[in-house]
C-alpha cells in the first residue's frame, strides 16, 4: 500500500515537472536574448500571463522591479529594467527605451557572457549603478538624435544633469540582436500580421501643385538621398454624376493611362482604397537564402510603418508595359533601410486582383544605402540611374 502511494505521489510530481517544462519550452520570445535573459532572472510562462493582450507586465525578480512586453500574440518582445514612463514611449516613440532598459538588465544580471557586447555605451556623466536607480516616475529624460549618427540620453534633475549617456545608432545594438535572427522574425511576423486600421483619408488640396496635365496634381514629400527617390503623391480631378449634375472631387491617380504615377502612389500612399491589391515579396537574406511571401499590399505597408519605417520611391522605367522602381522603406532611428526593387506589369497592375512583384533586402544599414545613391568617389561603387 506505501509503495502504492509513493509511486502515486512521484508520478504526480513528474507529471508536475513536466507540464512545467512544457510551459515554459511554450513561451515564444521575439529574440534568443530575451530567452536568455527569462532563463536567468528563472521567469516561467506563468510570470508572462495577461488578462488581455498586448500587455505591459510589472514583475519582480527578488526586490527588482523588471517590466515585460508581450503582443498581442502572446510573443515576449522586452524584458528589462523600468527606466522610462509609458507616457514617454507614447509622446516620443523610439528603440533605445527597450535598449537601455535591457542593457541594464544585462549589466545587472549578466545575461551575455560577452562581456563587450555593451562597449559602445558610454557615460559622459555618471555610471551604470546611477542609471538602475532612475526614478523614471520623477526624473526628465531628453532624447537627442546627433547627425544621424548616435544618440544622447540626457536625466536631468532641478536643472541639473544627472546622467548623461551616448552609444551609436546601429539596428543590431538597438534590437539586442543580429541581423540573421532579424530578418527571420520579420519575415516569421509578416506572414501573420494583419492590420485591421481602417484606412483615413486625407485632405490635401491645401498642399498639391499643378503639373503640366492640367487634370494632375502632385503633393511634393521629402526626398532621401537623391531627389529621385521621394515620398511625392499625385492627384486627380474626378468627376461623378449624382441626380443628373457632374459632382467632382480629388482622388489619388489609379489609372491605367498614367501607370507611372499610380505605382508611385502605391508605394508611398498608405490610404490607396485599393484593397485587394497584393505583393509578392521574394526576400534576399544575408546569407544569400530566398524566401518568398505574398500578402496583401496594405498589410505590407501597416507592417513596415509599425516598425517604425517611412517609404520612399524612386520611379525607373515603363519598358513595354513593365514598370521598375526601387522603394526605401527608411527607418531613421534604427539606422537602418529595407531596399525593395519592384515590378509590375501593367496587364496584373490595373486587373480586377492588382498584383506587384518585389525582391527585398532587409536590414541594410542606412550608411551603405547613403554610399549607394549619394555621390562616390569610387568608381567601382555601384549606384542606381533613374530614367527621367
Amino acid at each position: 500500500m506505501k509503495i502504492s502511494i509513493i509511486r502515486t505521489r512521484m508520478a504526480a510530481i513528474a507529471a508536475a515537472v513536466l507540464l512545467a517544462a512544457c510551459a515554459a519550452q511554450a513561451q515564444q520570445f521575439q529574440t534568443e536574448s530575451l530567452k536568455r535573459a527569462a532563463a536567468k532572472l528563472k521567469l516561467r510562462a506563468n510570470d508572462f500571463a495577461a488578462d488581455s493582450l498586448p500587455a505591459t507586465l510589472q514583475l519582480k525578480v527578488g526586490e527588482q522591479a523588471v517590466v515585460a512586453r508581450v503582443s498581442d500574440k502572446g510573443v515576449v518582445e522586452h524584458i528589462g529594467i523600468p527606466l522610462f514612463t509609458e507616457e514617454l514611449r507614447l509622446l516620443q516613440p523610439s528603440p533605445i527605451y527597450d535598449y537601455l532598459e535591457y542593457t541594464v538588465l544585462d549589466r545587472i544580471y549578466k545575461v551575455s557572457a560577452n562581456t563587450l557586447t555593451h562597449q559602445d555605451l558610454k557615460f559622459e556623466k555618471g555610471n551604470l549603478a546611477q542609471l538602475a536607480k532612475v526614478k523614471n516616475e520623477t526624473d526628465g529624460c531628453i532624447i537627442d538624435y546627433v547627425s544621424d549618427k548616435y544618440y544622447r540620453v540626457k536625466w536631468v534633475k532641478e536643472n541639473a544633469a544627472t546622467i548623461v549617456v551616448s552609444f551609436p545608432i546601429n539596428y543590431e545594438l538597438l534590437a539586442n540582436s543580429n541581423r540573421k535572427e532579424l530578418e527571420l522574425n520579420f519575415i516569421r511576423d509578416i506572414k501573420v500580421f494583419s492590420d485591421t486600421t481602417p484606412i483615413v483619408q486625407i485632405d490635401l488640396s491645401d498642399k498639391m501643385a499643378p503639373t503640366k496635365d492640367p487634370d494632375l496634381f502632385v503633393v511634393q514629400g521629402e526626398h532621401y538621398i537623391i531627389p529621385e527617390i521621394n515620398s511625392n503623391r499625385y492627384l486627380t480631378v474626378n468627376s461623378k454624376e449624382t441626380d443628373g449634375e457632374n459632382e467632382h472631387h480629388l482622388g489619388f491617380v489609379f489609372d491605367r493611362h498614367q501607370p507611372q504615377e499610380s505605382l508611385t502612389n502605391l508605394m508611398v500612399e498608405p490610404g490607396m482604397p485599393i484593397d485587394s491589391a497584393m505583393v509578392e515579396l521574394e526576400f534576399v537574406l544575408g546569407n544569400l537564402k530566398r524566401d518568398t511571401v505574398c500578402v496583401t499590399l496594405h498589410n505590407w505597408m501597416a507592417f513596415c510603418k509599425k516598425q517604425g519605417c517611412l517609404p520612399y520611391f524612386g520611379f525607373e522605367e515603363n519598358k513595354e508595359g513593365t514598370l521598375t522602381g526601387t522603394l526605401v522603406m527608411r527607418n531613421r532611428q534604427s539606422g537602418y533601410d529595407h531596399i525593395v526593387a519592384v515590378r509590375a506589369e501593367e496587364s496584373e497592375l490595373f486587373a480586377r486582383l492588382p498584383r506587384i512583384h518585389a525582391t527585398v533586402h532587409l536590414f541594410t544599414p542606412s550608411t551603405n544605402v547613403r554610399n549607394l545613391f549619394g555621390k562616390t568617389t569610387k568608381l567601382n561603387r555601384p549606384r542606381i540611374k533613374y530614367s527621367k
